[in-house]
């Protein structure tokens, strides 16, 4: 149901898993990051913050666990943060992202990003 949702935003979205692996997100989500979701596949929170090397506005490299969507998973709340982020073509982008948990029917939670600012 999530990825429904997702998918039908104009407003760039990412979406992952309980384990925080990347499960899909949408083309405006596309957009920012360089690389559309079919050609980036699933990935771990691991990998997915490293590809897209998230920093502060300083600069200064961020811990997976400062990370919206890692807060919104292991803390179980809505996190926000300024950040800049480095696109597949090696593009800096200044964002705002806001992330919450998600929890389906069946009790798997998640979590969902909402991302705004520089994509262009």
């Amino acid at each position: 149901m999530a990825r429904g949702f997702v998918s039908n935003i104009a407003t760039p979205a990412f979406l992952v898993g309980p384990d925080g692996t990347l499960v899909f997100y949408n083309e405006a989500a596309a957009d920012l990051l360089g690389i559309g979701f079919e050609e980036a596949g699933p990935m771990p929170a691991r990998e997915w913050a490293s590809r897209f090397s998230p920093t502060g506005r300083d600069g200064e490299r961020l811990p997976l666990d400062e990370l919206p969507l890692v807060i919104a998973l292991t803390e179980a709340r809505a996190a926000h943060r300024e950040m800049r982020i480095k696109s597949a073509a090696g593009e800096d982008r200044d964002i705002e992202v806001t992330a919450f948990p998600v929890v389906g029917h069946d009790g798997q939670s998640g979590a969902i990003a909402i991302f705004w600012g520089d994509v262009s």
